[in-house]
């Protein structure tokens, strides 16, 4: 029998618990999301690891990420090229689902609306570069393949104020996740990119507060830049350890995380 899975409730000031692979609810997680592996259909399928209860193809589940109710009439399990329809499964059994474009890497889908599962966090990106699509004929394949490569986590991206026009902030724990990207864009999508190394060493998530409204009144270092994740979650990027510092100094009603937010409260 599959370790149970531990899973938080979705306010945070819940504390975690460990979900039991013999509780009656059906849970799951997504840890890992695929596309193209049959080029003959482009799509996509997201890999969700059953951790309680008992999943039934077309059954009605919650996407708690986004509080909407979803259908899985499309599970699978995949041997290379071949696929075979999963009518059942059970804890500790891996299904893949295509066609839902929504899920995401570590989304829990589940009947108990207070399990969050707490599986896959996000690291902090220790490299920043700016990609852009040096070819405008090619602009529906670069776009069409950046955002799936984003939507399966190989890198994540932000947006950053006063960015280049057309360049999509990208961020990793090394240079070699980008130099992935890039060679995927091309092998897998006929798209050719450019990358543009930016200045910042680290990124920290803020918590909101009224004097994000107005951020140029904030006293800062040279190079420090403002902007959001893919959540809209407020974050600032510094280009060295000092400027950290200096706008912790200055700043003492920001509250600066190595995390996400809700990652951070939950840790």
């Amino acid at each position: 029998m599959a370790a149970a899975g531990v899973g938080v409730l979705p306010d945070a000031a819940s504390e975690k618990k460990e979900i039991p692979t013999s509780y009656e609810k059906f849970s799951g997680f997504v840890f890992k999301i695929q596309a193209n592996m049959d080029p003959k259909h482009r799509d996509r399928i997201a890999f969700m690891r059953v951790c309680s209860g008992k999943f039934t193809r077309d059954m009605t589940v919650v996407h708690q990420r986004t509080g909407k109710t979803v259908r899985l009439s499309s599970s699978h399990k995949l041997f290379g090229q071949d696929r075979e329809t999963v009518d059942e499964a059970w804890p500790g059994d891996v299904i893949g689902l295509v066609g839902y474009d929504a899920f995401g890497i570590g989304d829990t889908l589940t009947e108990d609306r207070s399990i969050v599962y707490d599986e896959i966090p996000r690291f902090p990106p220790e490299v920043f570069s700016y990609i852009s699509n040096p070819n405008p004929s090619d602009a529906k394949k670069y776009r069409a393949g950046l955002e799936q490569l984003l939507q399966e986590g190989v890198v994540q991206s932000f947006t950053a104020r006063h960015a280049p026009p057309g360049a999509t902030l990208l961020a990793a724990v090394g240079p070699l996740q980008f130099e992935v990207v890039q060679y995927r864009l091309k092998a897998e999508y006929g798209a050719e990119s450019t990358l543009t190394p930016s200045p910042w060493t680290a990124l920290k998530w803020l918590e909101p507060h009224p004097s994000l409204e107005n951020p140029g009144n904030l006293i800062v270092a040279t190079g420090v830049s403002f902007g959001t994740d893919k959540f809209n979650q407020p974050v600032v990027f510094f280009p060295n350890e000092w400027s950290s510092h200096y706008f912790m100094e200055k700043n003492p009603e920001l509250k600066l995380h190595d995390l996400p937010l809700e990652q951070t409260l939950r840790d």
